[in-house]
């Protein structure tokens, strides 16, 4: 992989030149994480940034008692941990690879170092932290604001950008999913997630099998979802 070519395909770096990104190329470090396994735990200290270059990647957070809740999903191009980087602090949240992932990471001192040299580059970290900050009030919102099923509908057609290239075998968009994974999504349980399902399936608007949630009917979904 060409290191100075991939950074221009993260967001917060297309604005420059590849020559631009030749010298912080240099500094990423490959890592590679299995299904399930952990990039970095809540409250572990930002010490560097991780670019997924392949694969998804979960960022949960978990109440005192155990309980856990998913509140992104993040692909190739997208970077992760930037919060506690920019401020120094611990992580906020746990990131775990939803399939084999590749990133590569770059230390807080490293970035901070070209930061300083681009300051361009802090109005896309500004940009970025809005952006998922605004997400985060949207999920705020929805869960005080919205019943489980249009909730779970809302989610599904979010998951349908996630994963625009997973099809089932009779082209309807498939979102690769347990129910497990849904209700965390949704901040639900997975007795009422199933519920809405059901619902939904018995509606001829999807088609459930392990793992998998096809969705046959988009436009009745986005109505029970009130988009």
């Amino acid at each position: 992989m060409d290191e100075a070519n991939f950074l221009s395909n993260v967001a917060i770096f297309s604005h420059l030149d590849v020559s631009d990104l030749e010298s912080l190329g240099s500094k990423l470090r490959r890592r590679t994480f299995q299904k399930g396994e952990v990039l970095f735990h809540q409250d572990d200290p930002g010490d560097r940034l991780h670019f997924v270059a392949e694969g998804l990647v979960k960022i949960s957070i978990a109440s005192p008692d155990g309980r856990e809740n998913y509140i992104a999903l993040l692909m190739a191009g997208d970077c992760v941990g930037e919060m506690s980087v920019m401020d120094g602090g611990l992580r906020s949240a746990t990131a775990i690879a939803m399939e084999p992932t590749e990133t590569m990471t770059l230390s807080r001192e490293d970035f901070l170092a070209f930061l300083n040299d681009h300051t361009q580059v802090a109005v896309q970290i500004i940009t970025l932290l809005v952006r998922r900050l605004r997400a985060m009030d949207q999920l705020v919102g929805d869960m005080v604001f919205l019943d489980v099923p249009t909730r779970v509908a809302k989610k599904l057609l979010e998951l349908m950008g996630t994963y625009a290239d997973s099809r089932d075998e009779a082209g309807n968009f498939a979102v690769p999913l347990g129910q497990e994974e849904l209700s965390r999504l949704v901040g639900s349980s997975r007795e009422r997630v199933s519920r809405a399902l059901t619902t939904y399936r018995r509606m001829g608007l999807l088609i459930t099998a392990h793992r998998k949630i096809s969705i046959t009917d988009v436009d009745g979904l986005q109505r029970m979802a009130n988009i």
